[in-house]
This record gives C-alpha cells, structure tokens and sequence, in this order.
C-alpha cells in the first residue's frame, strides 16, 4: 500500500457513496472533496483506491462544523480530520492506520482532531488504537448525535 495526496477524487467520492455508513452528510463529503485548502490523503494498492481522509488544517473546524469547543489553548498548528472512510473491499487490510501512519510521520508536530459519532464503533476503536485521546463528549441535536471529541499529538503520545 501507498499514499498520494489530492489524487483520485472521484474515486474518493465512490468509496464515500458505496460505504458511507450516515456518519458523514453528503455536503460534508462534498465540500471536502471541492475544498483545495483540504489534503486529501489516498491509500491506494496498485490502482485500487482503498481509501482516504480528509485533512482540516484551520483552527474554526468546531466553528464550521457547529461543534462546542471545549479545547483549551488551542495549538497553533491543528490538524481536523474532517472524514476518513475507508472501501469495503478493504476492511480489515489496515487501511486506516496506514493513513494514519502518513499523516502522523509527515504532520508529527501537529495535534489532530477527530470528532466521532459515538455509535461509530470501528472509529473509536481505530483512535484509540491510534494513541488519540477522548477529551469531551457533546450532543449535536440538529442530527440527534452524540460525538466524542479525541485529540493526537506527538507530545501525548511520548507521555504513555
């Protein structure tokens, strides 16, 4: 397996169409996929896209996304993981934390984001396993969610 960055975008929208599980809106993916100021980070193995995350790296995503922000002096160089799905023809392959892999090695002086629908069961535990950190909980009543906010830096992660 390996990474492309802003490569493949129409194949990132098939994945997001074929296995979206409701845990991301259609005009979420959409902007993601249109923004030019969002990384678009692609695992692929040979020509087969296995799939992708979407990287936020402005400090309003709370704003944006209409989330409470609860996180206390906010470091200067944040990454937001605004999606990351990965193809069902991939499940299980390690997909995700190859992404992670990447972005954790290229971007290891950032503290990353990630907001995760807490009936998102694969998510958490692919975070956790990760090293992010649960660092609050809120309800989103507008789509009837509760969302756990976890947190990943370099720094963190040194500490366990």
């Amino acid at each position: 397996m390996y990474i492309v960055e802003n490569q493949c975008l129409e194949e990132i929208r098939k994945i997001w169409l074929e296995n979206n599980s409701g845990y991301i809106g259609n005009n979420c993916n959409l902007r993601s996929i249109k923004d030019n100021n969002m990384l678009k980070v692609v695992c692929k193995k040979g020509n087969d896209v296995c799939g992708y995350a979407v990287l936020y790296f402005e400090k309003d995503f709370c704003e944006i996304e209409k989330y409470p922000n609860y996180i206390e002096n906010m470091p200067k160089k944040t990454i937001y993981m605004w999606e990351m799905v990965t193809s069902k023809n991939h499940l299980k392959e390690g997909v995700a934390s190859n992404i992670y892999n990447y972005i954790k090695t290229k971007f290891n002086d950032y503290t990353i984001y990630a907001a995760i629908d807490e009936k998102n069961i694969p998510s958490l535990k692919l975070h956790i396993k990760e090293g992010f950190t649960p660092i609050y909980n809120f309800y989103k009543e507008d789509e009837n969610v509760i969302y756990m906010m976890h947190e990943w830096s370099k720094l963190n992660e040194s500490r366990k």
